[in-house]
């Protein structure tokens, strides 16, 4: 039997009525970003239940580093890339 390999990082991004019509450019930005780099098998994008913080949409939650971001845009995506994805290139 082989085991499934975990991503070593979660990404969630809040799927709330708000944050989920605001979200779609800075995921799937990120989602090329992840592909590009190859970490695919490393990162995983999740959807997330509503945060409550709807004036900060959209809403991205870090799992490994325990971080809220709020109004994530695809400039924002890329920066958080940069600082909590791109450490996992090897």
């Amino acid at each position: 039997m082989t085991k499934l390999k975990t991503p070593s990082e979660t990404v969630y991004f809040c799927n709330g009525k708000k944050c989920c019509r605001y979200n779609d450019e800075a995921k799937s930005y990120l989602k090329n970003l992840i592909c590009t780099s190859g970490l695919e098998k490393n990162v995983s994008i999740e959807k997330m239940k509503c945060q409550g913080m709807c004036k900060s949409a959209p809403v991205v939650y870090i799992d490994s580093h325990k971080k809220y971001k709020k109004e994530v845009t695809r400039k924002k995506a890329e920066k958080l890339f940069d600082k909590y994805l791109a450490e996992l290139i090897k």
